[in-house]
């Protein structure tokens, strides 16, 4: 029974190294076949590095995805783009990690498919829905990102730019005979049922503009081989089966905060039941 360890939000620079080392000695614990870290690695490359190897030495396969704060221009000498274009991927193939925004990952027939999946606007509150203009402009009263992110395309340009890869990476695993089960692994959410509502409070529901891709998650749907989807970046703990065209996925938010990564074990294959 292939067992998978999901973990996100790690923080590296924020978090303290110790408590770092902790979580990377709790997850061996565990005894997984495969690791995935869902994003938010740490605060800038060198911290990064460090983490991805030290998970390396676990001696079991490790993937990851990048998180918004792994792209945040920390240093003029490395803006966003280069970061996701270059560095980023470098680090992870250096330390043995598989780069989930590039490639999948399969381990005892298990696909793990990934994205950073950034937000798209989709995933904001019915109740203050607001234009794609309004939600670009306002991005700075609700997120760093709109300061520290600064590569040239617009947020649904970039989602639009990553989309291809990522529904190609899951056809790829849906069509592969060896995989009999997909888990994603993204750091935004593509789920509602991912997605922590607040009603009534207008910052909370303006800013779940930034933390997810509801767009992306209808394009799951499409792959009747997922079983599971994990995200962490809103720190907000969620979890629920669902019901996706007649079959059962289950989906998570990881419950991460800084100073404190949490991980989830899956044992899979998974044997889910739609809800009664």
């Amino acid at each position: 029974m292939p067992r998978i360890v999901i973990t996100s939000d790690i923080h590296l620079g924020i978090t303290d190294l110790p408590r770092v080392m902790k979580l990377i000695a709790d997850i061996r614990q565990q005894k997984p076949d495969a690791i995935a870290i869902a994003g938010d690695i740490g605060e800038g490359p060198e911290n990064i590095r460090i983490v991805l190897e030290d998970f390396a030495r676990i001696g079991v396969p490790v993937a990851a995805t990048a998180g918004n704060h792994d792209l945040w221009n920390h240093d003029k000498r490395r803006p966003s783009e280069l970061l996701w274009e270059q560095i980023l991927p470098c680090i992870a193939k250096s330390s043995g990690t598989v780069w989930l925004d590039n490639e999948n990952l399969i381990v005892k027939g298990i696909a793990i498919v990934g994205s950073t999946a950034w937000y798209d606007y989709s995933a904001q509150d019915p109740a203050f829905k607001a234009s794609e203009e309004e939600c670009r402009r306002r991005k700075g009263e609700f997120d760093a990102d709109a300061w520290m992110v600064d590569w040239p395309w617009s947020d649904v340009e970039f989602c639009a730019k990553i989309e291809p890869g990522f529904g190609k990476r899951l056809m790829v695993a849906q069509e592969n005979p060896l995989v009999s089960e997909i888990v994603v692994v993204t750091h935004c959410a593509l789920f509602e049922q991912q997605i922590r509502r607040k009603p009534g409070n207008f910052k909370w529901g303006f800013s779940n503009a930034y933390y997810g891709n509801l767009t992306f998650g209808k394009i799951v749907s499409e792959f009747s081989k997922v079983t599971h989807a994990v995200c962490g970046h809103s720190h907000a703990g969620m979890e629920a089966i669902i019901d996706v065209n007649g079959r059962p996925i289950r989906v998570i938010t990881l419950d991460s905060q800084y100073n404190n990564p949490l991980y989830i074990v899956l044992d899979l294959p998974a044997r889910l039941e739609l809800p009664a």
